[in-house]
């Protein structure tokens, strides 16, 4: 008996000294994984996003459009082709001129002796020209035609710096949601930091389930580290496009969710191929080369030019001096040969309308496979985006189950890792179908020429 009481006090004593030394040991790996761990409390302090101010979309797109050069010089293009239009029309009115002169000299020609002989002379002279062959027409319709190419050009650029302004809104509001499932990657990771390490001083698991832990908390780390990059890029970004000096970033409202279209897609793409800005900038060029052709045309035909005057003048005996009166003139001008430049002419003309009704046609089609692959995308994109929360919410529950298995001694670490991934990379894909979803719509608004 005195000798089992004595085998059972070393082994208490041996056992006391283990537990002493385990202690240590955990206390010590412990301070360790706090002092490693620290860096992520402070990561948003020390890698902080600069955001001068926050804009909706209507405000984003309404300063791209005033800050743009692109909308600048559009403006400028329309008010070109409206010159154009204007030097068309004078061409049906007649141009006037006045003209004036003085002339004194000291040579003397007159029959008095010492006089000096002086004139001087004032007029009007005006001209228009009766008959072009046509070629006043034609000119008028080409610059009637090229107002209208500019302004729908003008549309059609409005709509593409609005796609580039919903865009750059868009990719900050990725960037965010990027930082957020960041963020939610780190606050899991850390409770299962904590949940490795109390099972380690438990003694019911293993040094690698700390060390795959702290992996994963590296790793959110990193990849909130690369979201906020993305955050801080996009944000200046955006600021260049809506005329800002610094980062601007996207405020969030609900025209970001998935709602239903105003039209129909049988009318949307009616619309696409009838009103979109780029088909009717190539109808536009197309009639605009077809009345070239019409001009070039018109130099086989001579052309009528009437011109007349008045002119004021002294009497004087001068030879050569203007005298008083009126005046009127009827000539014509026809270039027998002119080195073939005339057929040159409307040879380019006749090759620039084929080409612009080439263009034209084809412009149609791509509008209406266009409108076609963006409302079916746009389909698409409402069902991933359903999916991707059917498969975060599913991943979210698992993950549950596999940390009450984990806390139970049931799952491994690597189980619940797993878990914890596939939460984060579901979490990924509803961003990114989101952002498909949006940018669809965008481009399928640019393309009709209006809001849907």
């Amino acid at each position: 008996m005195s000798r089992d009481i004595a085998v059972f006090r070393r082994l208490a004593d041996r056992s006391r000294h283990a537990r002493v030394s385990t202690v240590a040991v955990l206390l010590c790996f412990s301070s360790r994984a706090i002092a490693q761990a620290a860096p992520a409390a402070g990561l948003d302090s020390t890698l902080a996003v600069r955001i001068d101010t926050l804009i909706d979309l209507p405000t984003a797109v309404q300063r791209a459009l005033a800050a743009s050069p692109i909308i600048v010089a559009s403006e400028g293009y329309v008010r070109s082709a409206q010159s154009e239009q204007r030097v068309a029309t004078g061409a049906y009115m007649p141009s006037l001129a006045a003209t004036s002169s003085l002339y004194r000299s000291n040579v003397t020609l007159a029959p008095v002796p010492g006089s000096l002989p002086s004139s001087y002379s004032a007029g009007l002279a005006s001209s228009i020209d009766v008959f072009t062959g046509g070629r006043r027409s034609a000119d008028r319709d080409r610059a009637n035609a090229n107002a209208k190419a500019a302004e729908v050009s003008d549309i059609s650029q409005r709509f593409a710096v609005t796609l580039a302004a919903q865009r750059a809104f868009y990719d900050n509001l990725r960037a965010s949601d990027l930082v957020d499932v960041a963020r939610a990657r780190i606050a899991q990771a850390e409770r299962g930091f904590r949940s490795a390490q109390s099972r380690i001083r438990a003694g019911t698991t293993t040094k690698s389930d700390e060390l795959r832990a702290r992996l994963e908390l590296t790793s959110g780390e990193q990849q909130l580290v690369a979201a906020l990059d993305t955050l801080q890029t996009t944000a200046y970004a955006l600021g260049r496009l809506v005329g800002a000096n610094g980062p601007v970033g996207a405020k969030r409202s609900s025209t970001e969710e998935p709602h239903a279209l105003a039209l129909s897609d049988s009318e949307i793409v009616r619309l696409a191929v009838e009103t979109s800005p780029t088909v009717r900038t190539a109808q536009a060029n197309e009639e605009a080369m077809r009345a070239l052709t019409k001009s070039a045309r018109a130099t086989y035909v001579p052309g009528l030019r009437v011109t007349g005057g008045y002119n004021w003048a002294n009497q004087t005996t001068l030879a050569g001096a203007v005298r008083p009166g009126w005046s009127v003139a009827v000539g014509s001008s026809y270039p027998l040969f002119n080195g073939f430049q005339r057929e040159d002419a409307v040879t380019r003309a006749d090759v620039s309308a084929e080409v612009a009704h080439a263009t034209a046609l084809d412009a149609t089609r791509q509008a209406r496979a266009e409108a076609a692959r963006l409302l079916a995308g746009l389909r698409f994109s409402e069902r991933n985006i359903a999916l991707a929360g059917e498969a975060v919410r599913a991943a979210q529950e698992d993950l549950r189950v596999q940390s009450e298995r984990y806390q139970a001694g049931i799952a491994t670490e690597l189980d619940h890792l797993t878990s914890q991934l596939a939460v984060t990379q579901a979490q990924l894909g509803l961003v990114a179908a989101r952002f498909n979803y949006l940018i669809t719509r965008a481009q399928l608004e640019a393309l009709v020429g209006r809001t849907l």
